[in-house]
């Protein structure tokens, strides 16, 4: 006999339905609790986004696991995009206003330079990719380990375990380092003013003397670079890197900002001097400087010329406030001679240097090639593109830290320049020095090089041309710049007192 079901009456509810539907609420309000609040944390902790390899695993697998108790937890399929895009925007908001620090990576995104472009990717995407996508995949696993067919509940979560896995190995995945047999290859950690900075360091003899390089930026690493165009030097000397702080795998010593002074720059490379002195076993070292590393080691040899058989420098930098005058001007009358309405509207609003952020900056940079332009050579072209930012010896992580120094260290450091004048400052060096000028430098920096090295007083003084380069005479004439390096300031050098 079929058997009637019993309703309730009007007005009453099934039993036990809203203590079941507030049951169903509690889980899914925590969950998205769960996910503010894991953004509130990430931007308490890391405000400029992750920048170690441990501060990378954490967010990726908590992103993961904080997803996979929303997918449990909620039932909407829109908790897939949801979930991410909720923390997202909760980090982007407590990054920008509670937990903000000082450097550009803080101010709204910027389209309108190429460094703003750069900037962007290497914060916020790179955020979206280490903390949105395993969110993502880990409130896909959550939603089919719940609804548990027994396929879905085990390709799921085996997916989203293999996929973060597969992420964070190609994020933070160590370094490859080229030997050198029988020599010296080793990318290594020093301990340099209160904070852990990296050095790359090659060579075919560790008895040979010591060169140090100084790159420029500030914020800029050439460990890719010197190994590509310069290697021949390994020959002949023991090569470090220096990846100054800020800079590449030195990133993470951007914190805090107060130490980012000129004269804590300065203090560092000297202690790396004496660093690099004691462990080879040599009472001196050799020092070579392109662009703001010619800054710095100008300032480093004034400081301390005990330290240095001599001094190389390209692309030498003087005063940087009167070059960017000078350039401000020059690309004005750019504008205006080709009827670039736009470009000059931009320059009229930007007013003369210095700018207010390093934008201003990037803006004329971004106009180099058209203000004097010259042919460079492929392998100089290919170096100083994108492929420059991923050299072997960098994780992926490394590669988006050293963007975000670029962006960083230049909103920070290069204030502090404007006042350096070498003319004023530096009548004289206590060092050998050797500057390797090339002939298509831009004016603006060029003449003001010529006009301090004339009347500049130094134990050796020779300045080398080279006529198919611009900046950077260390990477677009190499053969040329090595084997001066060897046969001249090696040869006049080493062994001096």
């Amino acid at each position: 006999m079929p058997v009637t079901p019993v309703l309730p009456a009007a007005g009453e509810n099934a039993p036990g339905a809203p203590a079941a539907a507030r049951e169903n609420r509690v889980p899914a309000v925590v969950a998205w609790l769960l996910v503010a609040l894991s953004a509130v944390v990430s931007a308490a902790l890391m405000p400029r986004a992750p920048v170690t390899g441990t501060q990378v695993i954490a967010v990726l697998v908590g992103a993961t696991v904080v997803g996979g108790l929303t997918g449990w937890s909620v039932r909407s399929r829109w908790a897939v995009v949801a979930a991410p895009a909720l923390h997202l925007a909760v980090w982007e908001l407590a990054r920008a206003t509670v937990f903000r620090l000082d450097g550009p990576s803080f101010g709204p995104p910027r389209f309108d330079v190429a460094l703003g472009v750069l900037l962007f990717v290497a914060v916020h995407v790179m955020y979206a990719v280490v903390a949105g996508l395993p969110m993502l995949l880990g409130v896909l696993a959550g939603r089919a380990w719940r609804r548990r067919p027994a396929r879905a509940a085990v390709v799921w979560p085996a997916v989203a375990v293999l996929a973060v896995a597969s992420l964070g190995d190609a994020l933070v995945r160590p370094e490859r380092v080229h030997p050198v047999p029988g020599g010296v290859a080793t990318v290594t950690r020093v301990r340099l003013g209160g904070a852990e900075q990296w050095v790359s360091i090659r060579g075919d003899r560790a008895d040979n003397p010591v060169l140090l390089h100084l790159a420029g930026g500030p914020g800029s690493s050439d460990v890719g670079w010197v190994r590509t165009f310069n290697q021949p030097l390994e020959k002949h000397f023991t090569v470090a890197v220096w990846e100054q702080r800020g800079a590449g795998k030195s990133y993470p010593a951007v914190d805090p900002t107060t130490d980012l002074t000129l004269d804590r720059l300065v203090s560092d490379g000297l202690e790396l001097a004496s660093w690099l002195a004691r462990r080879f076993d040599e009472p001196k070292i050799y020092l070579t400087g392109n662009s703001w590393g010619s800054t710095l080691g100008v300032l480093m040899a004034q400081r301390r010329p005990d330290l240095f058989h001599a001094y190389v420098g390209t692309g030498q930098m003087v005063d940087q406030r009167e070059t960017d005058r000078r350039l401000y001007r020059q690309l004005s009358a750019y504008a205006e001679r080709i009827g670039d309405r736009e470009l000059r509207g931009r320059l009229t609003a930007l007013g003369e240097p210095p700018y207010r952020d390093v934008f201003g900056y990037a803006l004329v940079m971004d106009h180099y090639d058209v203000i004097e332009p010259y042919d460079r050579t492929p392998a100089f072209e290919a170096a100083r593109g994108p492929r420059g930012f991923f050299p072997d010896e960098y994780s992926l992580l490394d590669s988006w830290n050293e963007l975000r120094g670029f962006a960083d260290m230049g909103g920070l450091v290069y204030p502090q320049l404007q006042d350096i004048d070498f003319r004023r400052d530096v009548p004289r060096l206590d060092v050998p020095v050797y500057f390797m000028r090339g002939r298509h430098e831009l004016t603006a920096r060029g003449a003001l090089a010529d006009e301090w090295i004339a009347g500049l007083r130094a134990p050796i003084k020779r300045v080398y041309d080279f006529p198919d380069s611009g900046h950077n005479a260390d990477a677009e004439e190499p053969g040329r710049y090595n084997d001066l390096l060897v046969t001249t300031v090696l040869a006049e050098t080493y062994g001096r007192r």
